[in-house]
């Protein structure tokens, strides 16, 4: 059996279903991401479930006050947690029988656990220190009329929970109740070793049993002559002093270990390269913890919920070795031989788990909203989902975190963007946007994630920047033969060309077409000419030198660019012409279109005051349209929640 669909209303950062602010989320078998920013409810959901299965180990973990919706000023004073579980086997259903409800329309006759948590808040009682505040109860059946759920079938449905920055050392150290004795206390092969199997009458016995051992180990330490000579002089110099009567004080040496239990609790688990006497990091030790933790699922006959929650499992870990969790956790899940299949539930800030573990496995939370990227709920297509599983690599996963994106088709646009951005006044960093190159295709492959089947806007502003990329006809000399320019072109074609690039538009998706040629072609067309022809002429000489620029020439190729360019200006060259000139090494590939976005973003930066203040007015209108709306500094026609306006705004 698997938690098929979590439902809240009323608990903490979700509210209402009359408001339309609960959560209804679906989840799978097998593994599940939950990714998004901080507060946007991901631990909300975790501890939701832990309240209504319970974990193991067992903790002191319930309902407080605070934990109700609030909303105005006005505190919520009841809370609702449903949980539902689907794909019950035989035995599970025989354990759950009572609670059981059977799917009519299901042609199998499907059946299905739900367990819900009903909370009220006793206002008075809040202030009073002896009564509880809040007042709560389990019921598993459907709807709201099912039976008080407790005792032993709520104990097979505890989950097992990795908080968290766990101390993985210390859960697995030895100690009473430690997480470790827990763990072999209810491992399968257990069974028999509470029992001792030495007999102290025969000395060839050799006990096989962990009690056993440890009652041979204890007869021989009690024999030992060290301890046999200690144990002695105790008594006779020290205690027999203070004998009064005719019964002697005396004192017995010896290790006690009678109970299983208490022999598992002086075990530990450590990683340790013995050979080096060095103890390992916190990393790995976090990866031994987990491991034990799916030790703990290891049940022959017992119907328990094979369910793992993790928060941030990325915590000390190296890049590669979340590559790897994430590919242990998928063996995992999709190992069902000999048990249910394990269902796995992660909490994360890793763009590495993100890009490792496929879209169809991950929810998006966002301000209390919960956003499935499965195939049904997106519009995406499956060869979006093919695509996006070889595609979708690290940098291009942080697209799931960000609260606003520019997708951008190149390394030119990557650089320079937030430079400009900066310059602007409208930081990307501060407004939590990321730039996301996709390369030359596959634009909307990306921005089709943020996209949903019923048209409700994840509220993610994203900016699609892409060219025009139709030549100025000051350009055709320069051109392929049959390449067409703008002159050639009647409006109703531009018009279209236009509108295939924004035909993806829709929800909080919207595009902005360069307003002629190319990025670099329309920033020197605009208004940085100067700029831009130096940062090209810059990129020429590099790239005929194939090594980077020495101080000197980096001077003499300024000098020649800028020299260049006051020859244009005094002939009064038009803009068209001069830009067609600056970007010809572009087109003919006499220089690197990365190389020269670097250039030109250290130029930018070093530009004058005075420069950076007329700045806005030199740039290309679509670019500081695209920043304005992803950053949210300007007022985007429609609201972001709304399907209306944003899919057919002007760029």
């Amino acid at each position: 059996m698997f938690i098929s669909e979590v439902r809240i209303e009323n608990f903490r950062i979700f509210g209402s279903e009359a408001d339309g602010e609960h959560l209804a989320l679906k989840l799978t078998a097998g593994l599940n991401l939950i990714v998004g920013e901080n507060d946007s409810g991901k631990t909300c959901i975790i501890d939701a479930i832990r309240l209504v299965l319970g974990t193991a180990p067992i903790e002191y973990f319930t309902l407080v006050p605070e934990d109700f919706h609030c909303k105005n000023g006005v505190r919520k004073t009841a809370l609702k947690i449903a949980v539902s579980l689907d794909d019950l086997s035989e035995a599970e259903s025989a354990a759950f029988l009572e609670y059981l409800e059977v799917e009519k329309d299901s042609p199998s006759a499907r059946c299905r656990l739900q367990v819900t948590l009903a909370a009220q808040l006793d206002e008075l009682a809040t202030r009073n220190p002896r009564r509880s505040p809040v007042k709560w109860e389990l019921r598993a059946g459907p709807g709201d009329d099912g039976q008080r759920f407790e005792g032993p079938a709520r104990e097979l449905l505890r989950a097992t929970y990795l908080k968290p920055l766990r101390d993985a050392v210390g859960e697995l150290a030895a100690k009473k109740g430690s997480r470790l004795s827990q763990i072999l206390h209810s491992y399968p092969q257990i069974r028999g070793h509470e029992v001792s199997d030495w007999n102290p009458d025969d000395p060839a016995c050799v006990p096989k049993t962990l009690t056993g051992i440890a009652k041979r180990a204890e007869h021989a330490i009690r024999n030992n002559p060290v301890v046999q000579n200690a144990e002695a002089k105790l008594n006779e110099r020290y205690l027999k002093p203070f004998s009064i009567g005719p019964r002697p004080l005396s004192g017995q040496i010896g290790m006690k270990a009678y109970e299983l239990r208490q022999l598992l609790e002086r075990m530990e688990l450590t990683l340790a390269d013995h050979e080096l006497g060095a103890t390992r990091g916190l990393g790995h030790h976090n990866v031994l913890f987990m491991a034990t933790e799916l030790l703990a699922l290891e049940r022959d006959d017992d119907p328990c919920l094979p369910l793992v929650l993790i928060e941030e499992p990325e915590a000390h870990l190296h890049p590669q070795l979340q590559l790897c969790l994430v590919d242990f956790f998928r063996n995992e899940t999709g190992n069902t031989a000999g048990r249910s299949q394990l269902q796995v539930i992660l909490t994360s800030h890793s763009p590495n788990i993100a890009s490792k573990i496929g879209l169809r496995h991950i929810t998006l939370m966002h301000g209390g909203r919960a956003f499935p990227l499965r195939p049904d709920v997106t519009k995406l297509d499956k060869s979006d989902y093919e695509f996006l599983e070889r595609f979708l690599d690290v940098t291009r996963a942080e697209l799931l975190f960000a609260r606003g994106l520019l997708i951008v088709e190149g390394d030119a646009e990557a650089i320079l963007l937030p430079t400009i951005a900066e310059l602007m006044g409208c930081s990307l960093t501060a407004s939590g946007v990321s730039v996301i190159n996709v390369g030359s295709t596959g634009l909307f492959r990306y921005s089709r994630i943020l996209q949903r089947a019923d048209d409700v806007a994840v509220p993610v502003r994203v900016a699609c920047v892409a060219d025009r990329d139709i030549p100025p006809n000051e350009a055709k000399a320069e051109l392929p033969e049959g390449r067409r320019t703008e002159g050639q072109m009647d409006t109703a074609a531009i018009a279209a060309t236009v509108a295939a690039l924004k035909s993806g538009d829709g929800g909080a998706v919207r595009t902005f077409v360069s307003e002629v040629w190319t990025l670099e072609y329309d920033l020197a067309f605009k208004g940085l000419a100067r700029e831009v022809h130096a940062a090209i002429t810059l990129a020429v000489s590099s790239k005929s030198k194939r090594r980077a620029l020495s101080a000197q020439d980096y001077r003499a190729s300024l000098r020649q660019a800028m020299g260049e360019y006051r020859r244009w200006v005094k002939d009064n060259v038009p803009a068209a012409t001069m830009a067609t000139a600056i970007y010809v090494p572009l087109l003919k590939n006499r220089a690197s279109k990365t190389e020269t976005a670097q250039y030109l973003a250290r130029l930018l930066k070093g530009l004058s005051k005075s420069r950076i203040d007329e700045l806005r007015s030199r740039l290309p209108v679509y670019l500081i349209k695209a920043i304005e709306y992803a950053t949210g500094t300007a007022a985007a026609p429609g609201a972001l929640g709304s399907t209306q306006g944003a899919a057919n705004a002007p760029a």
